[in-house]
């Protein structure tokens, strides 16, 4: 345990001196190797070894289609469509970030794409209505924080590999939690716009003019619609799924909004290949993280000692909900998900906590990190667009994140809002 002790304080150390979070990993991993004197042939198998499930190919074809669908304007589609439902209320604009967040997770399953194809349109545009500018990026990049619970979602994808919990159920699970996280930011805004007295839009919309806005989005809402319902009625795995979502959305987007040339296409292809190449290399260094953690045993070592704590079940839940809160302050909810599923799963077990709501509850903590400084990323996107320092961000977005934490609150205390869904569909 004395080579674990070490790898872990290497990892914190070259974190805090800003070592990428993959390289840092690596980094920190090999000194266990090296101390536990074990072959590097282990790592090379290691980390092969990381890639070697079917459902991983569905992350690729995932961000593809995200990245098709915001490379294609639709986004301005959905924003319409938002205002059409919410214009007429008071702080019209704040609640159409939030709910074209709801439709543009459904589509990408990524926060940081939803935080720059949204914001870019909708911050200045909230700046010049009146709206300050350190408020419009705190809810741009709190709303944001819904893409990776709504599915598809990454996260889910790689959580269900690893705790080996079937994607269909995590996709069915996340549509609860993401409504309320939305539902509570609403709520936010809704205090926010009474205080503020802010403004709403003035002009009606006409049936027809409304008419064509849904019209001109409906091939894009209906993306979600086709790889959930695909997934329900087992005509097609996540993996395939994913395919027929980059298909359709290259589709659309080339032929029917013809907003996507040929050789943007290939642009958009190279980009996606070169951000699953850097997931990629998070999975791996992440699951070389944690093999070394399980070869010691440590996850069972840290059950053990938690449930001789003579802890309760629900002040065991708060200091894991603590634990990973402060993980997601500091890292991406991708690596963070990956290196505590295996540590978290023996404990799940012992205290007999379903998988599938533990991986639901996880989620929402850890995203929530995505939008908390000091390093959310979420947070910076929303800052380099808005012009408007970090400092008032991060006052700005404290409502927002409060909203969050009741959410995974109710959600680790309440498994039937994760569970109740899944469970209909049995």
């Amino acid at each position: 345990m004395l080579y674990i002790a070490l790898m872990v304080i290497c990892f914190f150390v070259l974190m805090a001196i800003r070592v990428p979070i993959p390289f840092a990993l690596l980094a920190s991993t090999l000194v266990y190797y090296f101390g536990a004197e074990l072959p590097l042939n282990i790592v090379v198998v290691r980390l092969l070894r990381s890639f070697d499930s079917f459902i991983l190919l569905a992350i690729p074809f995932f961000i593809l289609a995200g990245r098709i669908m915001s490379e294609a304007g639709i986004s301005d589609r959905l924003i319409r469509v938002a205002d059409l439902i919410v214009g007429r209320v008071k702080g019209s604009l704040a609640y159409t970030n939030i709910v074209v967040s709801m439709f543009f997770g459904g589509i990408t399953g990524t926060a940081i794409s939803d935080t720059t194809a949204i914001g870019s349109i909708l911050i200045p545009s909230m700046v010049k209505k009146g709206y300050s500018r350190s408020f419009s990026a705190a809810v741009t990049a709190a709303s944001s924080t819904m893409g990776p619970i709504i599915p598809p979602s990454l996260m889910f994808i790689i959580y269900g590999s690893i705790a080996q919990v079937s994607i269909r159920d995590m996709f069915l699970a996340g549509a609860i939690p993401g409504l309320l996280v939305g539902i509570s930011q609403m709520a936010v805004v809704k205090i926010h716009a009474i205080k503020n007295d802010l403004p709403r839009r003035e002009e009606t919309i006409s049936p027809r003019e409304a008419w064509i806005i849904v019209r001109d989005a409906s091939l894009a809402i209906l993306l979600p619609v086709i790889i959930l319902g695909g997934i329900l009625l087992g005509i097609v795995s996540p993996t395939e799924a994913a395919v027929v979502a980059a298909f359709y959305a290259g589709i659309i987007a080339m032929f029917v909004y013809r907003t996507l040339s040929v050789r943007r296409l290939l642009t958009v292809i190279k980009e996606s290949a070169v951000e699953t190449g850097s997931v990629s290399i998070i999975i791996a260094a992440a699951a070389l993280f944690g093999w070394a953690l399980s070869n010691e045993q440590a996850p069972q070592m840290f059950a053990e000692w938690l449930m001789d704590s003579s802890l309760s079940k629900w002040q065991i839940l708060l200091m894991i909900n603590l634990m990973l809160f402060g993980l997601g302050m500091f890292m991406d909810s991708i690596p963070a998900i990956m290196i505590v599923t295996p540590v978290l799963l023996p404990l799940f077990n012992i205290l007999n906590i379903d998988p599938l709501h533990a991986g639901l509850f996880m989620s929402v903590n850890l995203i929530t990190g995505l939008a908390t400084p000091p390093v959310g990323c979420c947070l910076f996107a929303a800052s380099i667009i808005s012009e408007s320092p970090m400092e008032k961000i991060s006052r700005a977005i404290l409502p927002f994140l409060i909203a969050n934490v009741i959410v995974v609150l109710l959600v680790t205390y309440i498994p039937s809002i994760s569970l109740f869904i899944p469970s209909l569909l049995k």
